[in-house]
């Protein structure tokens, strides 16, 4: 990697000295302009006919010839210049501005070790690299868990999961290593695998907050509020320490779980005879995975006014707002 930066250095020097060549040669002046001899010839022609001419004629011909005469002398005070050649130190001015301007650029810009991004800065990409190869040459778990962690840190994640899942194909039952699989599997959108590996991890290690908060997530998200709250309340018997939040995220899920029993209520008692009590479908389709379910505003429209064989279902609104949210869950 060395070699090929010093190599792309070099070509760029090599095309500023190319760039600048030209300002080192000789200055060649401009070749004399060919207007004086010109106007001096045709100076001597009206010359010749003023003196062979009279009255008006007479007059305008020497009118002309003074006229060329003044600018013959405007010629003479004014000749082209010749191009002007930039100083040496100028010169080298201009090299060192551009050289500490690409040296900055790609100093402070330009990504050049594994794992440097915005967020991550040179000293610990540098690092991150370091414990890289030392798991790479030791290949110890415990190695590899350093390197995972430290990645993980710097929200890395790609990495920090190629390190886990090696920890783990040395040590199945390190429970960091499985923990923190599962939470990634969460963040990823994963929230089905990442319960996986949460609850194993949370049965190896129930001492250790971060698995309950993130299992307690997961469980949230998969639309299972009781089991949510039971790992949220594992995570403040463990001492986590965002105590408020999750009192606040328990709160949430009751009350989502008190409206889902009271959808299920609706449900069963006006839904339950054609669509089946689980949603598994009967004389009336399928709702359980259904895409209907998840667009409120269609679902309102279909019970109120009826759809097909299915009759107008006439639900008080406040029947409604327990209904939809529970066959958006189901």
């Amino acid at each position: 990697m060395i070699l090929a930066y010093l190599f792309l250095a070099l070509l760029l020097l090599l095309a500023l000295a190319y760039a600048l060549l030209p300002f080192f040669r000789q200055a060649q002046p401009f070749p004399e302009s060919p207007r004086p001899e010109e106007l001096r010839a045709e100076l001597g022609v009206l010359k010749s006919l003023a003196q062979e001419a009279e009255g008006e004629e007479r007059k305008r011909l020497l009118a002309q010839a003074v006229r060329l005469e003044r600018q013959l002398a405007e010629l003479g005070e004014n000749p082209v210049p010749p191009p002007r050649r930039l100083s040496p130190v100028t010169l080298g001015a201009v090299a060192l501005s551009l050289v500490a301007l690409g040296v900055g650029l790609w100093a402070y810009t330009v990504p050049r070790l594994p794992g440097e991004t915005i967020i991550t800065s040179r000293n610990e990409a540098r690092e991150l690299g370091n414990l890289q190869r030392r798991a790479e040459q030791s290949g110890q778990a415990a190695d590899w868990l350093a390197y995972a962690d430290k990645a993980y840190e710097l929200q890395d994640f790609e990495r920090a999961v190629q390190g886990y899942l090696k920890v783990v194909e040395l040590e199945p039952r390190n429970p960091r290593a499985v923990r923190r699989i599962g939470v990634l599997l969460f963040m990823s959108g994963r929230p089905q695998e990442g319960v996986q590996a949460l609850e194993l991890a949370v049965r190896a290690e129930p001492d250790v907050a971060e698995g309950w908060l993130f299992l307690g997530n997961a469980y949230f998200q998969l639309g299972r509020p009781a089991e949510a709250i039971v790992a949220w309340e594992g995570y403040l018997k463990a001492g986590g320490e965002a105590r408020q939040q999750v009192l606040n995220l328990i709160q949430t899920a009751k009350e989502q779980q008190t409206a889902t029993s009271r959808g299920r209520q609706v449900y069963l008692a006006h839904c339950a005879a054609c669509h089946g009590a689980q949603a598994q479908g009967g004389t009336g389709p399928r709702l359980q995975g259904n895409p209907i379910r998840k667009v409120p505003e269609a679902l309102r429209e279909i019970i109120l006014k009826g759809r097909g064989q299915m009759p107008a279902i006439p639900l008080s609104e406040a029947d409604l707002q327990a209904l939809l949210p529970y066959l958006g869950g189901l």
